[in-house]
């Protein structure tokens, strides 16, 4: 039986690999099509070709499953059409055990996208912006869209851009009373990160009081202020860019402030729960290798299987989103679509003997 387990695990890598190959062709032509207006200046065509690479891993993990699906379907499909399948269960060779051999790939397959999503994925992501937009604008100001709203306790902090990772420009911060009163506007050009602590320079403050408006003009002071440049980096990047590590910081962070970090939270859920969606695609593609598709050809298993991969994408999209809405708890939202495709699995697994 190891022999068998060897047989198609192996089967299934390959299959997915093939898969996993023209899905990174295609996200580098995709990719590399949608940065050549931008070429220019120092960005130059090696640059962009970096960062088009550095970008891959995170595209590659975002389809990861379906590929995983697609793979698997494809593997098992050929094996049914060749008889193997038949053969194999003609020996006494249960469906469920059959379903274990395949999970022996599954799991690897799993153990791959969790680490696209955790480790290339993030890292090509992070670096390859830094590529990029070292590339692009050099030292100038680098605009963090209408400019970044974080939340330090009593106070509400506004930054329009970044030098470096340690340096921010254009800094305001409201600060209020516990009765949810103003206390003071303060305005910087810059604030620097060093030795474990902000300072902040070319500062106007603003103070209210019972005796008035008071303003004070200041060269540099210490900021003590909560947010290290790592979470900063980590709040300007999407959701469903970070790892979960960057995540559940992320979170700790905006739940210390007491914001709301419901996005976030299923971000984390949705990372931590994708390895078990490769797993059960996985498991999912042995009913159809025995059903209506064991004699049919390579393009329409290919064909089943994109569908039925492109319609668990939207359901798991929908699922999310709408849980957003409806309150679901993140972990439910995230989790929900891989749960039910288990359940079925199971049932028609069973059901095959």
């Amino acid at each position: 039986m190891k022999i068998i387990d060897r047989y198609i695990q192996a089967a299934v890598l390959q299959a997915t690999g093939v898969v996993l190959l023209v899905v990174a062709g295609l996200s580098l032509v995709s990719t590399f099509i949608g940065e050549a207006d931008n070429l220019g200046g120092d960005y130059t065509l090696l640059r962009m070709l970096e960062y088009v690479l550095l970008s891959m891993p995170d595209n590659i993990h975002i389809v990861f499953p379906v590929a995983a699906l697609l793979g698997a379907l494809s593997a098992l499909g050929a094996l049914a059409a060749g008889s193997e399948l038949v053969v194999i269960r003609a020996t006494g060779v249960s469906a469920r055990r059959l379903a274990w051999s395949v999970a022996r790939a599954g799991l690897v397959l799993a153990v791959i996208s969790a680490l696209f999503a955790e480790i290339l994925g993030p890292w090509g992501v992070a670096y390859g912006e830094q590529v990029r937009d070292r590339a692009r604008h050099g030292q100038q100001v680098q605009k963090i869209g209408d400019g970044l709203w974080v939340r330090d306790a009593d106070r509400f902090v506004r930054i329009r851009g970044t030098l470096a990772q340690d340096t921010l420009v254009g800094i305001l911060v409201y600060a209020r009373s516990d009765r949810g009163q103003l206390r003071s506007v303060l305005t910087a050009e810059r604030a620097g990160y060093d030795a474990g602590e902000w300072t902040l320079y070319d500062i106007q403050r603003s103070g209210f009081g019972a005796d008035g408006v008071r303003v004070e003009h200041i060269d540099s002071m210490p900021w003590d202020v909560t947010i290290s440049p790592e979470v900063l980096q980590l709040s300007v990047v999407k959701p469903e860019e970070l790892s979960s590590l960057g995540l559940y910081r992320y979170i700790d962070y905006l739940r210390d402030n007491d914001v709301v970090a419901t996005d976030y939270s299923l971000a984390l859920w949705r990372n931590l729960v994708a390895p078990f969606t490769v797993l059960v695609l996985c498991v999912f593609a042995l009913p159809f290798a025995f059903g209506s598709l064991r004699s049919a050809g390579a393009g329409q298993r290919l064909f089943a299987g994109g569908l039925a991969g492109v319609v668990f994408y939207m359901v798991n999209e929908i699922t999310a989103a709408g849980g957003v809405v409806y309150g679901l708890p993140p972990w439910l939202a995230a989790s929900l679509p891989t749960m039910a495709l288990a359940v079925a699995t199971v049932v028609w697994l069973r059901r095959m003997g």
